[in-house]
Formats: C-alpha cells, structure tokens, sequence
C-alpha cells in the first residue's frame, strides 16, 4: 500500500485530521494554521498540526501505533518551521506522551493537568531570562513586574506605572510581544519608552514567547472566555510564577483591576489564586467615571476626537495618534 505525506486543505481532509485526533482521545484547538496527514491509500492514519511556531495535535491511528509515524509528522513540521526560518518552537502533548518527546530535541517547559508543554533546545527559557537578568543588571531591592500590551498606552496605563514605581525599587514592564493589536510592537515599545522615560526606575522589555504569545496563550486576542482559554491562562502564568519570578527575582506583578473585560478579569482571578500576596491589583484610572482604556481611544481616534483623546493619554501618544503615521493605523 501507497504511504503519502499530504498538506491538509480540502475541508475533508481537514476534517478526517479532526476526527483522527478525537478518535485518539486529543481535544481540537482551532488555533491552526497548518496540517499535514499520512495517508495509507485512502485512509488517514497520522496527523499534526501548526499554529504559527507551535506544534500541537499529533495523533497516530491505533492500528498504526509502533510504526514511527510521531517521528515521521514531527520531521515534517519542524521540516515546515525551517523553512520559513522558524528556530524556536513550541510543541504541545498529553502527559502519556511526555517521555517520548523527551528523546528528541525537546525539553519540559510547564504542564497544567493533562497538557504538556515543551520547547526545542534552541535559546531555552532559562537561558533568554539568565541574558535578560544579566542585561537589566538591576540593584537589590523591591523588583516589581507588569505585564502590558498598552494598545496604545494611555494616561490609564501610566497611573498603574506610576503607582508601582513609588512603591518599588525597579519596576519591569514587559510589553507583550504578540502582534494582533492595532499598534505593532514596534511602535508600542517606542510609546511606551518615550511616556515612562521620566521615571529612572522603570525598565521596558519585550515579554519574550513565554507571555501571553501564540505558544502560551493563543486565545487571549479572542476575548473569548472558554476551556481552552482557561487552560491557556493557567498555563502562561505558571511560566510566569516558575520562571520569570524566581530567575528575575520579581517580588509583586502589579495589575489593574478589569471592571469591562470579562477575559481580562479572569485572568487576574487566577493570577490571584496563583501569585496569592504577591500580586497587587490597583484600581483603574477613571476620566468623568469611566475607565481609561486603550479601546476607549482607538474608538475615539476612529470618530476623529481628539480633544477628548488628549486628556486621556501621555504627550507620545498623543502626538502619535496625529501623526500620519498613526492615522494610517486606523484607515
């Protein structure tokens, strides 16, 4: 019988791949951007998939178990990653299954329940946060952290900024790295490094692939509070707690509390049920009792408001948004 590799397009391949992985007693992630199938002549009998640089969804038909079919998949994806000039990836596993990617270029990130994530050996974790510690090269003391995607950064932002700066002797903001906001990264870090530059003990990175990116928390940009989600959020923030913390020696992550995102307030809820003391919510930043916030500004930045809008965001910003460059965000 004829084996074939095959790039899953047609909306039945797609679905034969689904129902390999359910038959196998994995869950569907429709965070996908890539397939791939065995076939023996008509018949499916492997799978996996891609979502960005994270592998996920490996499944082996019963019947074909001890052919090295994992191998087989898992060669073509990372085949597919180094193609597109792809080092660093993810993969993601049942608890079963944790031993025998072990054997290949893979190591244990953090699993959460049944879910096992893994990196490939290229830049692990532990080696980027050790450079990042050596490049901060921070004084003791308090070291708080904030997680932020400042899209874009407002007034709202910068009270929370400030209020952990007075509180602490070095504040780190990681700004978060995953690119699905209106502003790119690019223009987000230079905002935010040009509103906070008066304060001497902030210091503004990249939040790394580690924090809320497509490998730890694909759903986040989704607003769509779920399972996965759930798992998702657990998931990001352990590898916050285990890594980031301890390595960087954060002693508190500052939040602001989420009065309108139901995403948002989940997710502290359960940064709350993992971080305990160590973590500080602060109340948002009102203007006329409504909460300063990023889609706040974009709204009005779509409906040409820009008197209100400059009470509501740091000078940078402000600037920015009437730029020309900042229109064309919007257009």
């Amino acid at each position: 019988m004829a084996r074939r590799i095959v790039d899953c397009i047609l909306d039945h391949e797609i679905k034969s791949a689904q129902e390999l992985v359910i038959r196998e007693g994995l869950r569907i992630d429709d965070k996908v951007t890539q397939t791939i199938a065995i076939y023996d002549d008509q018949k499916i009998i492997a799978t996996g998939s891609l979502y960005h640089n994270v592998i996920k969804m490996i499944a082996v038909d019963q019947s074909y178990q001890g052919e090295n079919l994992t191998a087989l998949i898992l060669s073509r994806l990372t085949q597919i990653l180094s193609e597109k000039n792809i080092n660093k990836y993810f993969l993601f596993t049942t608890s079963a299954n944790q031993k025998f990617f072990l054997d290949f270029n893979f190591q244990l990130v953090v699993s959460y329940q049944d879910i096992v994530m893994f990196e490939n050996k290229t830049f692990p974790i532990r080696e980027r946060l050790i450079e990042m510690k050596r490049e901060l090269n921070l004084s003791k003391g308090i070291t708080s952290a904030i997680v932020m995607n400042c899209n874009p950064i407002t007034n709202g932002h910068l009270y929370l900024i400030e209020t952990c700066a007075k509180r602490s002797d070095h504040v780190i903001i990681f700004l978060v790295e995953e690119d699905q906001s209106v502003f790119p990264f690019d223009i987000r870090l230079n905002l935010v490094k040009k509103a906070t530059k008066y304060l001497k003990n902030v210091h503004v990175v990249p939040s790394t692939p580690y924090i809320i990116s497509a490998a730890t928390f694909p759903t986040y940009f989704l607003k769509e509070l779920s399972d996965f989600s759930n798992l998702y959020m657990n998931l990001d923030l352990l590898i916050f707690k285990i890594y980031f913390m301890d390595i960087l020696e954060i002693d508190f992550r500052y939040v602001g509390n989420e009065p309108l995102d139901p995403m948002t307030s989940s997710y502290n809820q359960t940064m709350k049920s993992l971080l305990n003391e160590q973590l500080v919510i602060i109340d948002r930043l009102k203007k006329d009792q409504q909460v300063i916030s990023a889609s706040l500004v974009r709204k009005l930045v779509k409906d040409n408001a820009f008197e209100e809008i400059k009470n509501l965001v740091p000078t940078a910003t402000y600037q920015f948004l009437k730029s020309k460059q900042g229109r064309a965000l919007f257009k």
